[in-house]
């Protein structure tokens, strides 16, 4: 069967008839463009912030009676003789003839002009005419006066420091008396390195009760001191009842007071070379027990040191050395004056610098190889440092000693 009904060839057949095309709604056409105009409204709202906070500005800073807020005027001047009336005088005004003298009048020499004598007085803004004498000079504004530290100031100072820093401005404060660190050891080089910084400050404030805070033996002990020394007394480890953190804060503020009745003459420092040989005779002390256990091989009992209670050793010291450096700051400021008679300032800067080196040692793991191996003793590196500091403290209370 044929199924070209007409019969008509292939080649002209008819084209198929074209799709009609979806017509586009006009929320799509609107999608496309809101974007364009959304941001084009915020840069204008942006544009019209910026230049009223700029008119603002330049209404703010330009000052009264500026050339910006006058208005010109652009009539044309007036002829010698003529009569105008301005809107400030409010009544008719004569413009003077050339050379400035009125007509009727005569000007003789040494006159004072009718006016009065001529305003020579230099405003803000304006320039002096010639031959006007400049205003004098402002004074100069009077140099607040620096308070003069008095004596003892500096070395209560330091004592307060080493123990504030390690009781409010350590991380998670005091750590030997919290249950978390303390009482289960989860933190014991910081605990160790805070117990090396009271014992520092417990025989620094002993010194400064029993000797430097009065004259004699005879003297009655002053009471901050007293309490300071006693609340430092408190057993580190105490928790509650009382707290051990919280009596240390106690013997800060009573340290406080004290220098507060320093400067106003209540109370005495004497800066005398006897008692800082008591306090030198103190740290040489303490850094030879710190020294001893960082070069010690076997325990009081035969055993050997462990590489568990290395550390402990090890953080002690350090700690010893942070809170020695920094009391010796406050001697090498309060003692100064015997310290140059004496020649020994140069023996104070030796030992604070080796303790400043001393405490800024960090090792990763703290390590108890041999002292000849190929892995560090780090207990023997602190050793270094706490045995020059020992041997520099040691020389200054022989130089101090002598006359």
């Amino acid at each position: 069967m044929n199924s070209n009904p007409d019969n008509l060839p292939e080649e002209i057949s008819p084209p198929p008839l074209p799709v009609p095309r979806k017509p586009t709604p006009p929320e799509e056409e609107w999608s496309r463009y809101r974007l364009l105009i959304i941001c084009a409204l915020v840069l204008v709202f942006f544009i019209y912030i910026f230049s009223a906070k700029e008119s603002k500005r330049v209404q703010q800073t330009t000052p009264p009676g500026s050339l910006v807020n006058k208005t010109l005027d652009l009539s044309p001047l007036p002829q010698p003789g003529e009569r105008r009336t301005g809107p400030e005088q409010g009544a008719p005004a004569t413009v003077p003839p050339p050379g400035g003298v009125s007509e009727g009048l005569t000007e003789r020499p040494g006159d004072i002009p009718s006016g009065g004598p001529p305003d020579t007085t230099v405003r803000p803004g304006e320039l002096a005419a010639p031959g006007t004498p400049a205003p004098p000079p402002l004074p100069p504004l009077a140099a607040k006066p620096v308070p003069t530290p008095v004596k003892g100031e500096a070395f209560t100072r330091g004592l307060i420091k080493i123990m504030d820093d390690q009781v409010n401005q350590a991380t998670f404060g005091w750590r030997p008396n919290s249950i978390l660190f303390g009482k289960l050891g989860l933190t014991d080089n910081v605990n160790n390195l805070q117990l090396g910084v009271l014992e520092v400050a417990r025989r620094t404030v002993v010194v400064l009760n029993e000797s430097m805070s009065r004259f004699a033996l005879t003297e009655a002990q002053n009471p901050y001191v007293n309490n300071a020394m006693n609340f430092f007394m408190v057993s580190p480890e105490k928790y509650w009842f009382p707290s051990a953190s919280g009596k240390y804060r106690e013997a800060m503020a009573n340290l406080d007071r004290y220098i507060d009745d320093l400067k106003h003459n209540r109370s005495r420092f004497y800066t005398r070379v006897d008692n800082l040989i008591v306090l030198m005779n103190h740290f040489r002390d303490l850094l030879g027990s710190a020294f001893h256990n960082l070069v010690k091989d076997t325990e009081a009992d035969g055993s050997k040191v462990s590489w568990f209670v290395c550390d402990d050793y090890f953080y002690f010291a350090q700690g010893v050395a942070l809170g020695m450096a920094e009391v010796l700051e406050g001697v090498k400021e309060d003692f100064a004056d015997q310290l140059l008679r004496k020649n020994s300032m140069k023996l104070v800067e030796d030992a604070i610098t080796a303790l400043r080196a001393a405490s800024e040692l960090r090792p990763w793991v703290v390590t108890n190889a041999p002292k000849d191996g190929i892995m560090a003793n780090h207990r023997a590196n602190m050793a270094t440092y706490i045995g020059h500091a020992e041997h520099m403290i040691f020389t200054l209370m022989s130089v101090l000693a002598t006359n």
